[in-house]
């Protein structure tokens, strides 16, 4: 009984408060604008953790950004000064190269620095030439822009020995009376359409009497047809000129973002691409040649027809008719014909007169004193297909036969980047062929 009227209490309580913790649990909260149905809110534990928040993000924005920003400002600096304490002065000041939206890269105005061990200025303009021009031109100018390659840049040689220098020169001492003017304005790396690009650009301001362009066989490789690149491709290209022109420490974050992303990704692309960034490194690295005795001009043998004609090649490869049909099979034929056709088209319009150059030399029977002449073995067939996709419309040389009558041996770097030598017979040999067929003796006489 003691037990049963000791409990009796606790029932009550019990009891007492039953229905009371009910009615709180049971409670509907209706929907309102600060409340969702099944979710309970309090307006003060929002604004209190609302405020935590903006005291976070401004902490964020006034003390962690600024200082995450300045940390990166004074690594970058630090590389930068690194890089510049421990630069190579025969490199020059960087940015050689510019970011083109149209051409994917062009030469940098006025710069100067060294380029496949020689030393090279660029122009104002954009060209290589150690000279200054004004873009309006005197009654007796008469003006050639030449096109092209890293082989009619001059990849290697003196500015004093590349060949369009070399025919001003002949044309000055053919003509003196004529303001001879030979505009070197070819770009290592291009190719066909990025060449038709760069004189659809620069051409009606150029006011060119004529333009070369120099073909090496290379020139066939990614052609694509010009576009207009639209704002952001053309600020972005701007953006990266800038970089490459006033960051020395560039090319080292390209290289380490392109090691890093063939690493993770193994994609032949990104190792592709850092094959050519080492490639651009090493010719703006390469000792200095431009003293070698292969930048000389000396004297050098001519053979006669019938000395070319008694060389037998024993060594060396046979014709092979299926070379041509192979070439136009590549993926890489119809767009260059394209651009080839690109220029035509021009001269066709009469907008500009157009002429090629076939950079072109035969193949090379050995390096011993019996086996130093230049032979066939099928590049004849190569070249003569060269000068009839060039010349449909347009008139074409090509250097081939007449380094068939030089010693190789004589020429040196003649089948790649000609220097010396080479280059000197690459000028006679344009020089030639536009006093036959583009400059007869009337015209100069005329523009006195």
């Amino acid at each position: 009984m003691a037990q049963g009227r000791a409990r009796r209490p606790r029932r009550a309580k019990s009891a007492a408060t039953e229905p009371v913790l009910r009615s709180r649990a049971g409670r509907v909260v209706r929907p309102g604008p600060w409340h969702r149905p099944g979710v309970h809110c309090d307006l003060r534990v929002l604004a209190a953790r609302l405020a935590l928040s903006l005291s976070h993000g401004r902490k964020l924005v006034t003390v962690s950004l600024p200082a995450f920003l300045a940390s990166i400002v004074v690594v970058v600096g630090a590389i930068e000064g690194w890089v510049r304490a421990t630069w190579e002065p025969r490199k020059g000041t960087p940015g050689f190269f510019l970011t083109d939206p149209v051409r994917g890269q062009r030469l940098a105005p006025n710069y100067d620095g060294w380029f496949a061990g020689v030393p090279v200025h660029i122009n104002s303009l954009e060209l290589r030439d150690n000279r200054e021009y004004p873009l309006d031109k005197t009654p007796n100018t008469f003006r050639i822009l030449v096109l092209g390659d890293s082989v009619t840049f001059g990849h290697g040689s003196v500015y004093e020995h590349t060949y369009p220098y070399l025919l001003e020169q002949r044309l000055k001492a053919w003509n003196p009376k004529i303001d001879w003017q030979v505009w070197n304005a070819a770009v290592p790396g291009y190719n066909t359409s990025q060449e038709l690009a760069q004189l659809l650009e620069v051409g009606d301001r150029f006011k060119p009497d004529l333009v070369v362009v120099g073909f090496f066989e290379n020139d066939l490789v990614d052609n694509r047809r010009p576009i207009d690149p639209g704002i952001v491709r053309v600020g972005v290209a701007k953006m990266l000129s800038f970089a490459r022109r006033h960051m020395y420490s560039l090319e080292l974050y390209k290289r380490v973002v392109l090691t890093l992303a063939w690493r993770l990704s193994k994609s032949d692309e990104y190792k592709e691409r850092l094959d050519h960034l080492g490639t651009e490194e090493a010719l703006l690295q390469t000792a200095d040649v431009s003293t070698r005795d292969e930048q000389r001009l000396t004297p050098y043998e001519r053979l006669t027809d019938a000395e070319v004609s008694a060389k037998r090649c024993v060594f060396g490869m046979k014709p092979n008719p299926e070379t041509v049909p192979a070439l136009q099979r590549q993926p890489d034929y119809p767009p260059w014909v394209a651009a080839v056709r690109g220029f035509q088209d021009l001269q066709r319009q009469g907008r500009f007169r157009v002429a090629f150059f076939v950079n072109d030399a035969p193949d090379i029977c050995g390096t011993q004193p019996e086996s130093d002449f230049f032979y066939d073995g099928g590049t004849r067939a190569i070249d003569r297909f060269y000068l009839s996709v060039l010349g449909e419309g347009t008139p074409v040389i090509s250097s081939y036969e007449t380094f068939m009558h030089r010693r190789p041996s004589q020429m040196p770097a003649v089948r790649a980047h000609a220097l010396g030598n080479a280059n000197e017979v690459k000028a006679d040999v344009l020089f030639g062929f536009l006093c036959e067929r583009l400059l007869p003796p009337p015209l100069p006489a005329a523009r006195r």
